[in-house]
């Protein structure tokens, strides 16, 4: 009978460590991720479009999603939440009105993909681009009265990326009134979150006469001395990884003539950076040329007049 009533025991025992992990292995995974996405999600005409650019480069445009498909990531659930009164920073989304989501796909390629060949939106773009009628970028901010206290800050933006999407806004009736001004602000946003989202994923590597053109090893001690070198990153834990990051960001975000202005050395934009006045041993023009012409060659895309049509030129 003690024999039996161990036994019992055990068993009992033993299903309770066996739910117990089991509740801990779905904590710990993706439970209910959807990783496999299908289009097109509905019979509009823009379906069609959407089918299409899915078929061109494998990303699929969703304007019906979760979100988990926006805020989950292998390292945790990247949605705002509020501590205490301070909000963690991120993008809050609403998905797309299919009214408009015809002008939404228009802006969309004219101001982003037709920068780029086909071959690098296929090598480049993420899994998902989320259509979307809102995108705040969400941070904290303060009041003074009648009490000092933290609360939630939102900005309206065209566009911010997380893991594996990338999420767009104007699919509302803002994107038929959108002035010039608005639109040179997207180029410049969706571009930038655009790359962003490359480096993150950590597509884009250095080329071997990039790295070895400048010197990563000794240290930097003023701006002036780094742009000596040809090292616009800053002065902080340089790396020619970084600093082809940087080199990518100043063309899609600075025209031409903001690159060639004169701007002091102690300024860390890269306003001016092409510019005597930064560039006193011609090292930065020298590495410019490189990373602009690696794009131009591999991909036969010129990343610098993405930065000249942020200024409408």
């Amino acid at each position: 009978m003690m024999k039996q009533n161990f036994l019992i025991l055990f068993a009992l025992t033993l299903a309770i460590l066996i739910t117990s992990c089991k509740k801990e292995d779905e904590q710990l995974t993706p439970s209910g991720i959807d990783d496999t996405y299908k289009v097109p999600q509905g019979n509009n005409a823009f379906d069609q479009t959407i089918v299409k650019y899915y078929n061109s480069y494998g990303t699929y445009m969703l304007y019906k999603f979760s979100e988990k498909d926006v805020y989950w990531t292998p390292t945790g659930w990247k949605k705002p939440v509020s501590t205490n009164g301070a909000w963690s920073a991120g993008g809050e989304v609403e998905a797309s009105d299919p009214a408009y989501i015809t002008p939404q796909l228009a802006l969309i390629k004219s101001k982003w993909f037709d920068f780029y060949s086909d071959k690098f939106l296929k090598q480049y773009l993420p899994v998902k681009i989320m259509l979307c009628k809102k995108v705040d970028s969400i941070f904290t901010t303060y009041v003074f009265t009648p009490t000092f206290m933290a609360t939630k800050g939102t900005k309206k933006v065209a566009a911010f990326y997380n893991y594996d999407n990338i999420q767009v806004n104007y699919g509302d009736a803002t994107v038929n009134s959108m002035t010039a001004a608005e639109q040179r602000a997207f180029i410049y946003k969706v571009n930038l979150i655009f790359m962003q989202s490359i480096f993150a994923r950590g597509l884009s590597a250095p080329t071997s006469d990039f790295a070895s053109s400048a010197d990563y090893m000794s240290s930097v001690s003023s701006l002036s001395q780094a742009y000596s070198r040809g090292i616009i990153m800053g002065t902080s834990n340089v790396s020619a990884q970084l600093d082809w990051n940087a080199y990518i960001t100043a063309m899609v975000t600075y025209s031409t003539p903001q690159l060639n202005a004169s701007v002091a050395n102690t300024d860390s934009t890269p306003a001016g950076m092409l510019n005597a006045t930064k560039d006193t041993a011609g090292q930065i023009k020298r590495r410019y040329n490189i990373v602009r012409n690696y794009f131009i060659n591999e991909y036969g895309v010129d990343l610098q007049v993405i930065g000249n049509a942020t200024r409408g030129l």
